[in-house]
């Protein structure tokens, strides 16, 4: 299987610097180019299906994309869902160090590792790794678009090279509209 990845395109919060985890927000105009710049780029891949996010952003995106290349509409799937960020959901990044307990940053980003009320990366690694095992049985030999969030493609892509969470922390977050192809 080969997995083309995107972060959703900016939405409302991303421009406004907020911790949006799972607000569920639109995307700005910005990230509505953002969703046919990658669109553009995967005019090539060949795409078979698919999948995205609940979240109204990344099925905004997820629409952009597979009208562009022909596909079927994403399906909506559960597991893809951005990670829930607790009491830091809505808050402006730069209040991170104000209220987690523990953070790490790395490439400029700022992981949150513990906070009241947030989804662990452990957690978040292992939602990833089943849905990545759902999808990999069932398409083993097709290539599979997945539109979600910076953290949970993240885990993704840690479950696909099988690195953990923590190695996925080392690298760079993902930009609004980014593409990564796996496999």
């Amino acid at each position: 299987m080969k997995l083309f990845l995107i972060r959703h395109g900016q939405d409302h919060d991303n421009a406004r610097s907020l911790i949006n985890g799972r607000r569920d927000t639109e995307l700005t105009e910005v990230g509505k180019v953002q969703a046919s710049d990658a669109a553009r780029g995967l005019r090539s891949a060949a795409i078979s299906c698919a999948y995205t996010s609940p979240l109204k952003r990344a099925r905004q995106t997820a629409s952009i994309v597979a009208a562009a290349l022909g596909i079927p509409e994403p399906q909506v799937d559960s597991d893809l869902i951005e990670r829930d960020y607790g009491i830091l959901t809505g808050r402006p990044a730069a209040e991170i160090p104000v209220h987690a307990i523990r953070f790490t940053e790395a490439h400029g980003f700022k992981y949150v590792i513990e906070a009241p009320g947030i989804e662990s990366y452990a957690e978040v690694w292992k939602r990833a790794g089943r849905f990545l095992q759902r999808i990999s049985q069932q398409y083993p030999d097709e290539r599979v678009l997945v539109v979600a969030h910076n953290e949970i493609a993240k885990m993704i892509r840690a479950n696909f090279s099988g690195e953990s969470w923590e190695d996925e922390l080392r690298r760079p977050p993902l930009a609004n509209g980014e593409v990564i192809a796996l496999g």
